[in-house]
């Protein structure tokens, strides 16, 4: 399943997405309507910087479709992460490697928690 776990990011990383999308265009049509050469670089350099949030969100899409983000949680215990890895399975168990407690991978209404074992 694309995002298992995944579902509340996957619904942020949505709509910031979409935001910086808008972001880009906006910035782009600033800098085409604009004549005075200083704002017009300003405007560029704001729809560029805009162009990467959006190819990072994109990446981060891919990632968590590929299986390829590692799912991580900060030890509720020590503040440790305490890292499941790439595509692990609800029930798979981590030990945090700063205070040693074990932790298994559960999922709520979509998304991956933890809870101590």
């Amino acid at each position: 399943m694309i995002g298992h776990g995944y579902l509340s990011v996957i619904k942020m990383v949505e709509t910031d997405l979409e935001f910086e999308k808008d972001a880009v265009k906006i910035y782009t049509e600033f800098a085409e309507k604009v004549h005075d050469p200083k704002i017009k670089e300003i405007f560029i350099n704001f729809a560029k910087a805009e162009t990467g949030h959006v190819n990072g969100l994109q990446k981060l899409m891919q990632r968590i479709r590929d299986g390829e983000h590692e799912v991580k949680f900060y030890c509720p215990v020590c503040g440790w992460t305490v890292n499941f890895e790439k595509k692990p399975k609800v029930g798979d168990h981590a030990r945090c490697r700063m205070c040693g407690v074990i932790f298994e991978l559960i999922e709520i209404g979509g998304d991956y928690d933890i809870r101590r074992v």
